[in-house]
Formats: structure tokens, sequence, C-alpha cells
């Protein structure tokens, strides 16, 4: 049966996520003979609605999502925890500051990241409050100097992340303190790579430091500000605003291909059996091969891609438009569309996930959990 959760409603303005951004001059030519038109052939099913979250406060926020709960921060400066089979909320905490960024889970704790607005003389700061994930009871609040402005990436002992606009640090959980600090005109975009962090910087670079003393390891210069990265054994692998994917060797940075999307490359790429699956925001996936980049197919989604497409099965993805109801099931091996999914009302804007044959994600007006066919 379906669950409604429903708190109060309010009209809310549509923005576009990379509307200022440039696309790229041209589109790249199909390689291969893949058709581009298979959607028609496909007809869309619609997936039976488990539950909602309506709460204007979690409109388009960025879920934390585990086999058995949904964490969501509320613009508020709450977090609500709901059980994930039928969105029951399970507890709520008490009203804080401002939230910022997303929920990182450590252990058996919630960090969730806040903003204190400047007041009194002192400016802007930054907050971490280490909740109990089982009850959100707050163990403790540690005050930053400047408020934590990225996804957070741990590593266990040490969490990593922007602080404001012009520093990455290392710092502990448990009181804060700053282990090591690195200064550059970073992005929010930032992600783990074993022992170290990658991190895009808005003059076009893409760094690697070391998780052990933010040394810096290598600087590769892709010519526009880097997306998230991700890595294999051998490359880094990234987009650009300009819309290039980009491999860079791990060992030293150095570029080893480069190709050209029709459009912003926001999201990371996919690694998949040796495969490079790009969303990109010309409304096309993308799939090259990792050590030569060539592209082996491109297929047309719904939408704008501004999400990563998820593995579903050990052949297939899913990937989700911005603005748009479909899921689109896609085979990684040939690009050909397999399935086609719309939830029954609610349009996706955050990264879709897939747990448990569920599928999880922020909407326009809370969040949504569909059950998979």
């Amino acid at each position: 049966m379906t669950t409604y959760t429903r708190r109060r409603l309010i009209y809310l303005i549509p923005v576009s996520l990379i509307a200022a951004t440039a696309l790229a001059r041209q589109q790249p030519r199909l390689r291969v003979g893949t058709s581009l038109n298979g959607r028609a052939a496909v007809p869309p099913v619609t997936l039976p609605t488990e539950w909602l979250y309506l709460d204007p406060d979690g409109a388009r926020q960025e879920p934390l999502v585990t086999e058995t709960t949904v964490y969501v921060p509320l613009r508020s400066g709450r977090v609500v925890a709901l059980a994930r089979h039928d969105g029951s909320r399970l507890w709520e905490t008490a009203p804080g500051v401002a939230t910022t960024g997303t929920l990182y889970r450590l252990g058996d704790q919630l960090v969730a990241c806040a903003m204190r607005p400047a007041a009194d003389g002192v400016g802007v700061t930054g907050v971490i409050r280490l909740l109990d994930a089982a009850t959100g009871v707050a163990r403790c609040e540690v005050a930053l100097p400047s408020p934590i402005t990225s996804p957070l990436v741990g590593d266990g002992a040490r969490l990593y992340a922007r602080f404001g606009t012009t520093a990455l640090a290392a710092f502990a959980p448990s009181d804060g303190s700053v282990i090591w600090r690195v200064t550059g005109d970073f992005t929010a975009h930032l992600t783990g790579d074993g022992d170290g962090v990658l991190v895009g910087t808005t003059s076009g670079t893409l760094w690697r430091l070391r998780t052990a003393n933010g040394e810096r390891q290598w600087v590769c210069v892709v010519g526009a500000p880097p997306g998230p990265a991700v890595g294999d054994t051998e490359r880094v692998y990234c987009g650009t605003a300009h819309g290039e994917v980009v491999a860079i060797r791990r060992a030293d940075g150095r570029i080893r291909w480069r190709r050209r999307t029709g459009g912003t490359v926001a999201a990371p790429p996919l690694i998949d059996h040796g495969r490079i699956l790009v969303a990109s925001y010309d409304n096309f996936l993308y799939a090259f091969a990792g050590r030569t980049g060539e592209m082996l197919w491109r297929q047309q989604m719904a939408g704008r891609l501004t999400a990563p497409p998820v593995r579903l099965t050990e052949n297939t993805v899913a990937v989700a438009a911005l603005d748009d109801h479909e899921i689109t099931v896609v085979n990684s091996v040939d690009g050909r569309i397999v399935a086609r999914w719309q939830l029954a009302a609610e349009r996706i804007f955050s990264a879709l996930h897939l747990v448990a044959g569920w599928a999880v994600a922020a909407t326009e007006r809370g969040i949504v959990a569909a059950k998979l066919l």
C-alpha cells in the first residue's frame, strides 16, 4: 500500500543546475552502428510508488540511502530518518543551523555539515554534528572556522573536505582539529582515490593530494573546470565544463587521451568492465574504451544528464535525467535501451539510488521511493 508522509507544501521555483555552463562546440561522430532511436520501440512502464516524503525543506536534497534507512538533510537544519520499506519517520533531530552538502556515514554515526551565519562581528563559520545513526541523538557538535562546502570524503580515520572556497583540509571528525590544509581555487568536486584525494580547480586543473599529509602528487591541466573524477589502477577519468572526457595516467598525472561530448560533463564517469560510461548534458550517455578512448557507443536519454549512471545488473545501468519522470535502463555493452521506467508523478532532481530492488531519489517536492520491476 502506498504511504504518503505529507507536510506543508509551497510553490518551488525550478532552478537549472547547469544553466550557466557553456555547451561544447560540436557533437562527436558516432563510430559504431548502434541505433540512437531505439527508445520508441520500448514502451514505458510506470513503477509503483511505495511512499513519498513531501517536505519543501527536503525538496531536491540528496538523501543518504542504506539497506534499511533513508536519511534526509533538511534545509531547516534538521535531519530526518525514514524507514526504507515504508517511509515511516524513525526519528528527526532538533532544529539546527542550515545544512550544507550531503550527509556522510561514519561507522554508527552520521556526519551532518552546517553553516552558521555571520553575527556579532564574526564571519560565516562551519559546524559538524555527529549523530547516532540509529536514534538521531547528537553525540557532539564541533565548530569549524569555515563552512564545509563540498561532499565529505573519508578513509575511516579522517575526513576530507573543501573549507569555504579557498582551502582543502583533512580533519578529525571527533573534535574538528585540522590535520593538514592546502589552499587553492578548488571546486566542490572532491573524490577519494585510494591513498589520495582528487580535486578540481576553477582554473581548469585536476590535483591529486596524498591523504597522509596533503602533499601534491601531481597537477594535470585539463583546460576547463573538471567534474568529479574516478580512478582505476592505471588511470583517472573526469569530465569538464567544456564537454570533454579526459583520461589521466594515475602515476604521474599525464593525459593519455581526451574526447569531446556535446555538453558539460558534471557527473563522475562510471568505470564498467574496462568501459568508461559518461553522462553528458547534451542528453547522451557515452561509452569509451578506458585504455584507448575509442568511442564504443552513445545513446540518447530522456533529458539533460547531471547525475552518473547507476549499475543495475552485470550488464545494465540505470540513467535518470534531470527534471524528468523517466529512468532509462541501458545495456552497457552495446548501448541498447532495454527498459523504460517512469515515476507516477514526481520528477527526479538528484542522483538515483538503487538498493534492494528499490529506487530512491530526491524530487522537486521531497523524497520518492519506487519498487523496481
